[in-house]
């Protein structure tokens, strides 16, 4: 390993394992590679040509708009999903259903460090704000248990500003950046949140079930699941929004996936609950928690990830009603 007080020659080879392993160094602190910063830097001064993912009517309408793109962004994290235990059922075999903190947890550290690099990216262009912002999640089976979340926008700069701030993200469209500048409101930040829950009907539920097969019939304790999920993302982007005193959210979207998932009960010895985020751990405690019993519990494990755009009022917009237009001129043949 070369390292920085190498009393050798540094040629290319050994700058390039310098530089990658610097890199490396500011990727674990949460940061972006050295050779994404060098791009931005001579971006940030003309330079090199602007690259976006603006379309040719998006570009028109921003020029008209006023504020000037000036680089495309990106941010990326992948991150591995920790042990996740289950909490000791109220009787054997009973109904289980509670909040995966660990898992959510995974996905919102995948989604928040993705999102500062973004941010730092558009800050070493001076950007004060990213429009068009598109997160794309997955997971990976030659990377089993490991969550990632890719973010990419345009960067812009407003008119009359000197930059140095910080930008503020939004993942509307050019036009619904247009329209909502016209209606008097502005983007405060992108909220978005992950709640992941687990359901595992009980033994009698699941024999009651099995024993009527032949007829239709909801399956109630998931559609529970769907809703819990829903409530605990929209519960956490709000208290996001309100913390920004934002006006409200818009396009918000909600997606959502379920899956059947096995995972360990915790064991009776290790049963004391906590909080972490703000997510609470139900009942024995799990998410984090280093010991497990033999016991091992089947069940559906429902994903939902919700984002959308804080606004805020800014200016007050004169409405003028409709007025009656009377042709003074001679009438068509």
């Amino acid at each position: 390993m070369v390292t920085p007080d190498d009393p050798r020659p540094a040629g290319d080879e050994n700058r390039r394992e310098l530089e990658q392993a610097e890199s490396l160094r500011r990727i674990e602190a949460g940061g972006i590679p050295v050779s994404a910063e060098r791009r931005l830097r001579v971006l940030s001064t003309g330079g090199s040509a602007f690259t976006s993912g603006l379309s040719v009517g998006d570009y028109a309408l921003l020029d008209r708009l006023g504020p000037r793109p000036l680089a495309q962004v990106l941010g990326a994290s992948v991150h591995q999903v920790g042990w996740q235990f289950l909490p000791q059922p109220n009787q054997w075999g009973g109904e289980l259903f509670c909040e995966l903190d660990m898992v959510a947890r995974a996905w919102d550290q995948a989604r928040r460090r993705a999102l500062d690099r973004l941010t730092e990216e558009a800050q070493a262009v001076g950007a004060d704000a990213v429009v068009g912002v598109h997160l794309r999640r997955g997971e990976h089976d030659w990377a089993a248990g490991s969550v990632d979340f890719v973010v990419a926008g345009t960067a812009i700069s407003l008119p009359g500003s000197a930059g140095g701030g910080w930008p503020i993200l939004s993942d509307l469209s050019v036009a619904d950046y247009w329209k909502l500048h016209q209606s008097g409101y502005a983007p405060v930040g992108l909220v978005a949140a992950t709640a992941v829950f687990f359901v595992s009907p009980s033994s009698q539920t699941q024999w009651t079930r099995y024993a009527t097969t032949a007829r239709n019939q909801e399956l109630t304790d998931f559609t529970q699941g769907f809703y819990a999920a829903r409530e605990t993302a929209l519960r956490y982007i709000s208290s996001q929004a309100d913390s920004n005193k934002a006006t409200g959210i818009v396009g918000v979207r909600i997606d959502q996936s379920a899956r059947h998932e096995s995972y360990k009960v915790a064991g009776y010895g290790n049963q004391q609950p906590g909080y972490f985020d703000g997510r609470q751990q139900a009942g024995g405690a799990f998410g984090g928690q280093r010991q497990a019993s033999d016991q091992e519990r089947s069940g559906l494990a429902i994903t939902l990830h919700a984002v959308g755009t804080a606004i805020r009022q800014v200016a007050d917009i004169p409405q003028y009603p409709p007025e009656t237009v009377i042709s003074l001129g001679a009438s068509p043949q």
